[in-house]
């Protein structure tokens, strides 16, 4: 079974998948590494149960209220140029928080992991389907608004470029 993060960072290196989650993360309020874990969570034969969608959402949330979000409330504000304050200084300023964003959503990630929790000896044969299910429970489980049709693409998405496919455990 391959690490969530190394999974997750070649998909989002994929084409159209960083836009897609951008997309999740910034027009329809979605935690991008919740919706990435319960994909690979299917992609590894596992189905989330509502509590395990629910335990990961309270570990996103919490996770995300308290560090992410700040971080990436910095790191946008500091995109624009600022009175008195060279902009490679900026710059810099930025990147260095950008960095630590990243390694706080990868600090989210592997608690996700940790905590899957899950029965991965069943192996199904439609992971497009089991992937689906997996990222619309944690999706509701977040919020109250569940972006089916994006959700849906980012899936279509993601088969398409390969990495929808069971490998199992060495």
């Amino acid at each position: 079974m391959t690490s969530f993060w190394n999974w997750a960072v070649a998909v989002y290196g994929a084409d159209g998948v960083a836009a897609q989650c951008l997309s999740l993360q910034d027009d329809h309020d979605q935690c991008v590494p919740l919706v990435l874990w319960a994909v690979w969570v299917g992609t590894n034969s596992g189905k989330l149960s509502a509590e395990v969608a629910e335990e990961g959402a309270e570990v996103a949330r919490s996770w995300s209220e308290a560090v992410i979000k700040h971080l990436r409330i910095l790191r946008k504000r500091l995109r624009k140029p600022l009175s008195d304050i060279d902009d490679l200084a900026r710059e810099r300023i930025r990147a260095q928080v950008k960095s630590v964003e990243l390694n706080s959503e990868r600090e989210l990630m592997v608690a996700l992991e940790a905590l899957s929790i899950v029965d991965f000896s069943e192996t199904k044969q439609n992971l497009t389907a089991l992937c689906t299910d997996n990222v619309a429970m944690v999706s509701k489980a977040w919020g109250p608004k569940v972006p089916r049709p994006q959700l849906i693409s980012l899936i279509g998405t993601l088969s398409d470029g390969g990495f929808l496919e069971y490998t199992p455990a060495s």
